[in-house]
């Protein structure tokens, strides 16, 4: 007889923490702990990663981080710009228990809310878990696991316009190489980028974590298109399991039209599948990018709904602008911003 147990994950258990990721092909690099200690550095929050143990075999797990602000609690699975997370489990049983231990966590008048955002991957969804209001975004992306000719199959399956920017970035005499020396670089393409758009940039800290908590060639890569020998593009990349994260992208506006994060795409592309990764996961979309929708789009990417499910117990959090809401609790999904009542301050969710 199955006899279920909820722990909390303690540090010494990483190493079986990972192993029972890997058994499963949806567990993303956002699961890993790996991902954990990296977030907790980042945003400076705290951990509540639950396992289901059948004896002293993990079943069952959920990553859940959390933020405090004045003896208030923000939940979620996971933070950072849509980072999925979600219970993932062996069995049913495994996966009853651990939605009951998070029904109890979300539930707390300590709680001011707690959001799951769901695995596109996963072949349960997490509906039927605590929630009272919703978000979604599109997922998209692209299969790239062939048994060989592995640029040929990824160039027969993009749209004609990606495979002729591929071609115009060679004739131009851009070349692409992994050097994971040029995060600098790309931190300053990035920052440019957004702000040119008005987008909200990824901070200094992030670029100088990565190497401290990754593995580069293992467990990141920084792909860079150079002409002349300057760095006009970058891309980030990230892997685990069977899938690899499309992070980052920066151009250098001026060399814009050599297309270089096209000769960036097919190279890492072509590399991730003869590495024998199976999905490129090029992350969430909102239903509002139809620009960056339509990119993804002709890099062969098929596409799946997912959604924010998120238990709001304070209900005056509605009456909170936007940026109070990020400046108290940056990178963590309190409450869809379209559901504030100051709409005339929301660009999105």
């Amino acid at each position: 007889m199955i006899r279920i147990r909820i722990e909390r994950l303690r540090p010494q258990g990483a190493g079986s923490y990972d192993q029972f990721l890997r058994r499963h092909p949806e567990a993303l690099f956002y699961h890993s702990s790996k991902n954990k200690e990296f977030l907790k550095s980042l945003l400076e929050c705290e951990e509540h990663y639950l396992l289901a143990l059948d004896g002293d075999r993990i079943c069952g797990a959920l990553p859940l981080l959390f933020m405090e602000s004045q003896g208030k609690y923000v939940y979620n699975s996971l933070p950072f710009y849509g980072s999925n997370g979600g219970i993932i489990a062996d069995n049913a049983l495994a996966y009853c228990e651990l939605a009951g231990a998070y029904k109890e966590i979300a539930g707390r008048e300590s709680t001011i809310s707690s959001t799951i955002i769901s695995n596109p991957f996963a072949q349960r969804d997490s509906e039927d878990l605590p929630h009272n209001l919703t978000d979604y975004r599109i997922a998209q992306f692209t299969e790239i696991e062939f048994a060989g000719n592995h640029r040929a199959e990824i160039m027969s399956r993009i749209d004609s316009s990606a495979r002729r920017n591929v071609t115009k970035a060679t004739r131009e005499g851009v070349n692409v190489k992994i050097d994971d020396s040029k995060l600098e670089r790309l931190r300053e393409m990035h920052q440019a980028n957004m702000n040119a758009i008005g987008g909200m940039a990824k901070a200094d800290q992030f670029f100088s974590l990565i190497p401290r908590h990754f593995v580069s060639g293992r467990d990141f890569d920084l792909y860079v298109a150079e002409k002349d020998g300057l760095v006009i593009a970058g891309l980030l990349l990230l892997y685990f399991n069977e899938t690899v994260e499309y992070v980052t992208p920066a151009i250098d506006a001026e060399y814009r039209t050599f297309q270089p994060l096209s000769l960036i795409l097919i190279e890492a592309m072509t590399d991730a599948s003869r590495r024998g990764f199976r999905w490129w996961n090029w992350g969430g979309t909102w239903s509002t990018q139809m620009g960056v929708y339509r990119f993804k789009k002709k890099w062969g990417a098929a596409e799946r709904h997912y959604n924010y499910y998120v238990q709001l117990n304070d209900s005056s959090i509605l009456e909170w602008s936007q940026e109070r809401i990020l400046d108290t609790f940056p990178h963590f999904y309190v409450a869809p911003f379209s559901a504030l009542k100051k709409q005339e301050q929301n660009h999105g969710g």
